[in-house]
């Protein structure tokens, strides 16, 4: 069912579209740009060790983990709303709805990042794909979070509606205060050091510093995975416990 749900999911995204699913990849590459000129070149922002094109790789390798996450919980914070008539008609789990959005969220981003990635590989050349791995293990802990915000602000939904606003409120203001637009060694001290109460900022350091960093250290952000995990255990949790609650008010 859960399949079935991403792959509807999928086709609703773009079917419509002159270009189809071309849009996967043409989309990546048009932001890409945009954010080379804007950033690179109207604003001249810079990050200590990187020239111009090190910042747009910067840039890059820290919005588009962001963008599957924060897509992820836009998208599955309406979906037990949006499919109230297939809920109450269809012995479909609740949590499998909300799911499909997220996952789906993460696939279109990922091929994202999978064509941004080779692309500034052959325009600057730096990155290091020594430590792969680790970033897609970084990529497994956005996704676990990402799904289990989705499903607590889903359920929150369903009983008020103001949820979305206050949630797309609250991920602008998260996505400034990580840093992603900025190296954080640039924050005062006491700043920065509460970046360490910030789970996001460890997942996106997870991804985008061992591709940046030739000599960064290959350690995971164990902190963050384990708060993306013990999320997911209370939105299991609460998908158990408002069950009933959550169809009858649907």
């Amino acid at each position: 069912m859960l399949g079935f749900l991403i792959r509807q999911d999928l086709r609703q995204r773009f079917s419509g579209n002159v270009l189809g699913t071309a849009w996967a990849v043409l989309a990546p590459l048009l932001q890409l740009a945009v954010f080379a000129l804007v950033f690179a070149q109207i604003f001249k922002a810079r990050v200590p060790g990187l020239d111009e094109r090190g910042y747009v790789m910067f840039l890059a390798l820290g919005m588009w983990p962001w963008s599957a996450f924060a897509e992820g919980i836009s998208r599955g914070m309406t979906a037990l709303t949006d499919h109230a008539g297939l809920l109450n008609k269809v012995a479909v789990s609740a949590w499998d709805v909300v799911a499909a959005r997220v996952f789906a969220a993460f696939i279109v981003q990922g091929i994202g990042f999978l064509v941004v990635v080779p692309v500034l590989w052959f325009w600057q050349g730096t990155l290091s794909l020594a430590h792969w791995p680790l970033t897609l293990l970084s990529w497994a802990g956005l996704l676990a979070l990402s799904l289990a915000i989705a499903q607590i602000v889903a359920i929150c939904h369903v009983f008020a509606r103001d949820t979305q606003p206050i949630i797309a409120y609250l991920l602008t203001a998260w996505m400034f205060l990580t840093p992603i637009l900025y190296d954080p060694r640039i924050l005062p001290e006491w700043l920065g050091s509460a970046m360490g109460f910030n789970p996001m900022a460890g997942l996106i350091a997870g991804v985008r510093d061992p591709l940046l960093w030739k000599n960064a250290a290959a350690a995971l952000p164990w902190t963050s995975l384990l708060v993306a995990l013990a999320a997911l255990g209370l939105s299991a949790w609460m998908a158990r416990r408002f069950r009933g609650h959550v169809r009858e008010f649907l």
